[in-house]
């Protein structure tokens, strides 16, 4: 028993855990700290930036200027236009207007393209988040499997130290030969073997699970067990998943909206054929230091102008430069259009894939239920005939394997069917709201 105990004592925060963490909270800690989530966040951002910036282009340019210049030998006079040689200071100030009243709608198509790719990157963030939650997810049962699995070995390793403790009294007592305790310690050994592999892919597991939510691995963490969730009577028709994620889906919503951004490019690019109106005003006035009869102020009064403009730009080959730039912006609206065609396709395989999992995943842990059931009541009957001296060592050893590799499978089996009920039920609703 101090062997087991020692064993024990290597498994990290499982009897100690001083904090337990929720699939939910481990969610929230992966969307805080994952890079790669991180990054699709900066894209959604830069998009926004970028619709700012399109958006301040139908604002007035307002500007105000001023310039300082001393002149040397001969120059003009700024104030009486003659020619002098003499050294002088002169000063202007001005400020000036312009906006654009008329250019055949462009800045507005454009404003409403990246209001489309606003929201498709801001759909694709979704979407980011959402595959790195898969991952997540199977990341976080890959963990509770693992460690189920090292709990079942120490409950072998357990009872093959009762058979080692049992067959050593029995051998001092001169009932039992000194051949089956060493076969009853080959056993041991076996189960102490497959005992520590659990543990060491129960390690690398929360290892995995630590890093892909990007945080310091804490041996003191322990997470939370699931349960089987229900299903809702149409999650096992394939094409009425496929229809509700249609709707859903941030992938699906992403593709779509790209697509559409094609249209308000094309015309854009476009508007560039088409005549346009632009208004521009501006005021000035200035001072030379050779008017010696007005002080700064009241040169600058007198010699105050201003202007107001209205200016027509009529492109006459712009044809020439704009058909081509359209010839591409279809053949991209084309290749976006397949992009969303591809991504409903891969939608409605992984759908019908995750369809087909769950009811394959149902029938394997049901059988592998009523197999460790089995095998159980089965081993109980042969450790009872070896105590009893009616049965062999290679009999108990067979069923002891045969119970083990049982219980291995009912526990992956279970693990395995609650991550598949959970992918099928997100594809069903498009988001993780009531999954956790």
């Amino acid at each position: 028993m101090k062997q087991l105990l020692l064993l024990l004592c290597l498994l990290p925060g499982l009897s100690q855990a001083q904090k337990v963490l929720t699939l939910a909270e481990c969610v929230d800690l992966l969307s805080k700290n994952n890079l790669t989530y991180r990054a699709g966040n900066l894209q959604a951002e830069a998009a926004q930036a970028q619709l700012r910036q399109t958006k301040s282009q139908i604002f007035p340019q307002i500007n105000i200027g001023a310039n300082h210049s001393l002149n040397l030998g001969r120059s003009i006079d700024q104030y009486t236009n003659a020619y002098i040689d003499e050294l002088y200071n002169y000063n202007s100030i001005g400020a000036g207007f312009q906006m654009p009243i008329f250019q055949g709608f462009k800045i507005q198509n454009q404003i409403r393209q990246n209001q489309l790719l606003k929201e498709s990157a801001m759909e694709n963030r979704t979407a980011v988040l959402n595959a790195q939650t898969i991952l997540l997810l199977q990341g976080y049962v890959n963990v509770l499997a693992t460690k189920s699995l090292y709990e079942s070995y120490v409950q072998q390793v357990e009872s093959s130290l009762q058979q080692v403790d049992r067959v050593e009294k029995q051998l001092n007592a001169g009932v039992a030969a000194q051949s089956t305790l060493f076969e009853i310690k080959a056993q041991l050994a076996n189960d102490k073997f497959d005992m520590v592999t659990a543990l060491n892919n129960y390690k690398t597991a929360r290892l995995a699970l630590f890093q892909r939510m990007n945080i310091e691995p804490d041996d003191s963490i322990d997470f939370a067990a699931l349960d089987p969730i229900d299903m809702p009577a149409d999650s096992k028709n394939a094409e009425a998943v496929y229809q509700d994620a249609l709707k859903q889906f941030p992938e699906i919503k992403a593709a779509e909206l790209s697509r559409k951004s094609f249209t308000y490019l094309v015309k854009s690019i476009k508007a560039d054929n088409y005549p346009s109106l632009t208004l521009g005003a501006n005021i000035g006035a200035f001072y030379a230091s050779t008017n010696r009869n007005l002080d700064y102020f009241n040169q600058l009064n007198a010699t105050r102008n201003g202007s107001l403009s209205l200016g027509l730009n009529i492109p006459i080959m712009g044809r020439w430069v704009t058909r081509p730039r359209i010839e591409l912006a279809k053949v991209q609206e084309r290749q976006s259009q397949n992009q969303f065609d591809i991504a409903k396709q891969l939608l409605r395989q992984s759908v019908e894939l995750a369809v087909l999992d769950v009811n394959s995943t149902a029938d394997r842990f049901a059988a592998a239920q009523g197999q460790s059931e089995s095998l159980t009541a089965s081993f109980s009957v042969v450790e009872s005939k070896l105590n009893a001296g009616t049965a062999n060592i290679f009999e108990y050893a067979l069923a002891k394997a045969n119970l083990g590799k049982a219980q291995a499978n009912a526990i992956q089996a279970r693990y395995e069917y609650m991550m598949k009920q959970r992918l099928l039920q997100f594809y069903r609703q498009g988001t993780w709201i009531g999954i956790y």
